[in-house]
């Protein structure tokens, strides 16, 4: 059908096929669709996967495996010849079972919208023109044409789900309760694909209107979230996450996670979401983050010239400075801190992140406590504390960067000399 049209419409084709190795009659296939594509001067990638081992490689299904090789081709062909769309053969057929398959294991409103007729996906468009075709009004297309389609023999098989719903389940609402239920579930996917489009607008807007940005984190106000319906916070939530995990999705089950933390009466608390990411509760702050605990350290421990500077791993400075009590401007910056040179403890200085069982004795406090106390008195959020820089002697610890120095070491009526650490993030 494109190849009918590519004159009227100045199209440019390029026949993609994947080889799933799966099946007696694949390279037969193959060898006819490049015999075809030459026959009509049509550029042609042709490749063969090992869907089955793809699949044990990955550890997903075999149809997750099989439709993963298949964009791959896509978008490589579609990047080497500079296409702008990619033409898929989903039918209406093929709608109605995705819709059906969704209501079955349970879905929202996307679910229900089904396959879409067209979207964009790493910067080229999907496109699906048959979406509004019946199977059987293809097939006799393909008779009038004198074409010759093949037969996939595994749609024959009810190992799969999908096709027990196109052999068994499908066939008997037909019988025994709408003979066109194909065209209504077609229908449904129709009005759910605009109520969508709806809630996606509303959704981005809100997002960026309440969303702050950092280079690892977003950071959302959690009454602001509560406040709004929950069929915009929930795409509002499923947007952020997507920043951390392009790859995964927010079911109903972490929505509803996510919403126990929100609306309770905690001030803190975590939800670990799919794709390495998690969503911590801050006071009023919703904060959404990588959680790759395979990530390597913020800052590795760091030994401080005195005087000098020291560059941590995130890009950050540390400088280490002497000053004259006049020269001084009261109180000291957030991120500044003056110490009693002569009272620190004998040793190197060092910038380090916390450790397990840290104490530290803040500035104004009668006593020491744990240095996780503190943090949870300071309102950090858990996820942010290992970013926190320490300069300390051994085990001592003398400031806590941009928060508090040590009650020991600060600066009296008797300090000689002043030791002015300053933090630049």
């Amino acid at each position: 059908m494109l190849n009918n049209i590519s004159q009227s419409f100045r199209l440019q084709l390029v026949v993609a096929h994947l080889n799933h190795c799966m099946r007696p009659e694949a390279d037969q296939e193959e060898a006819t669709i490049i015999s075809l594509a030459e026959s009509w001067s049509l550029n042609y990638e042709s490749r063969s996967v090992k869907v089955r081992e793809l699949k044990r490689i990955k550890g997903i299904s075999e149809e997750e495996a099989g439709r993963l090789a298949r964009y791959k081709l896509f978008y490589d062909a579609a990047y080497k010849y500079g296409a702008s769309k990619i033409a898929l053969g989903h039918h209406l057929d093929d709608q109605a079972e995705t819709v059906l398959l969704n209501i079955i294991r349970g879905t929202g409103v996307d679910g229900l919208a089904g396959i879409l007729p067209i979207y964009k996906r790493g910067g080229i468009d999907i496109i699906r023109p048959l979406l509004c075709l019946r199977r059987h009004e293809i097939e006799a297309y393909c008779s009038e044409m004198k074409l010759e389609p093949f037969t996939d023999s595994s749609n024959l098989e009810t190992d799969y789900t999908r096709n027990k719903l196109r052999l068994e389940l499908i066939p008997q609402l037909e019988k025994k309760y709408n003979p066109r239920i194909r065209e209504a579930l077609f229908g449904l996917a129709a009005l759910a694909a605009e109520d969508r489009r709806l809630l996606q607008a509303l959704s981005n807007r809100k997002y960026l209107e309440l969303a702050g940005f950092g280079n690892k984190e977003i950071v959302i106000g959690r009454n602001k979230l509560l406040k709004l319906p929950v069929a915009l916070s929930s795409r509002i939530l499923r947007k952020a996450h997507k920043r951390f995990a392009p790859k995964r999705e927010l079911d109903s089950y972490h929505i509803g996670r996510i919403f126990n933390l929100l609306e309770s009466k905690k001030t803190t608390g975590q939800v670990t979401l799919p794709g390495k990411a998690s969503l911590y509760l801050s006071q009023e702050q919703v904060i959404i983050t990588s959680s790759d605990k395979e990530k390597k350290p913020y800052f590795p421990q760091k030994t401080l010239p005195v005087p000098g500077k020291t560059v941590l791993g995130n890009g950050s400075i540390i400088e280490a400075r002497f000053r004259n009590k006049e020269e001084l401007s009261w109180p000291p910056l957030k991120y500044q801190a003056y110490l009693d040179y002569d009272l620190l403890p004998s040793g190197k200085l060092t910038v380090r992140a916390r450790w397990p069982g840290a104490r530290f004795h803040p500035q104004g406090l009668p006593g020491g406590k744990k240095l996780k106390d503190f943090f949870i008195n300071q309102k950090i959020p858990r996820h942010r504390r290992d970013f926190v820089p320490l300069v300390t002697v051994g085990d001592k610890i003398l400031w806590v960067a941009g928060l508090r120095i040590a009650e020991h070491y600060r600066v009296t009526a008797k300090t000689e000399k002043i030791l002015v650490l300053t933090y630049k993030n």
